[in-house]
């Protein structure tokens, strides 16, 4: 085989490693969004499926164990609550007493009837309004 025929199959090996790595990437993180109430009430139809999920913090319901890195919270919708499970430290904000915003990222265990977070985001709209006057 020639230098140039190697180095056309070498490069597009790279391409096409390079392409896989990508479009598995994209696709193991894409999740789309599903509310509390279809999850709570639907929860077998996303079995294995990535998800992101809103909700309200119920600061009362906020547990932290440092043995196992583990938080458990509540959120709600207003009408459902949801169990969530994250294995890391909590984020800023999360048990601010008006209830903070959160974005989950992760996986709902239909067995448990738990949320298994392996992201957590908070946002906190009131502290970001505008002063009164």
């Amino acid at each position: 085989m020639s230098k140039k025929v190697k180095l056309s199959l070498g490069l597009l090996v790279i391409v096409a490693a390079m392409a896989y790595l990508m479009v598995s990437g994209f696709s193991a993180n894409a999740g789309f969004q599903v509310n509390i109430s279809d999850l709570v009430l639907n929860g077998d139809s996303y079995a294995g499926e990535y998800l992101l999920v809103e909700g309200k913090v119920l600061p009362e319901t906020i547990e932290w164990n440092g043995e196992k890195i583990e938080l458990k919270f509540m959120v709600t919708d207003g009408q459902y609550q949801l169990p969530i499970v994250y294995y890391d430290v909590a984020p800023d904000n999360l048990d601010y007493e008006g209830g903070a915003e959160a974005i989950l990222r992760g996986k709902y265990d239909t067995g448990a009837g738990v949320f298994v977070a392996d992201s957590v985001e908070t946002r906190c709209p009131s502290k970001y309004e505008a002063a009164e006057e």
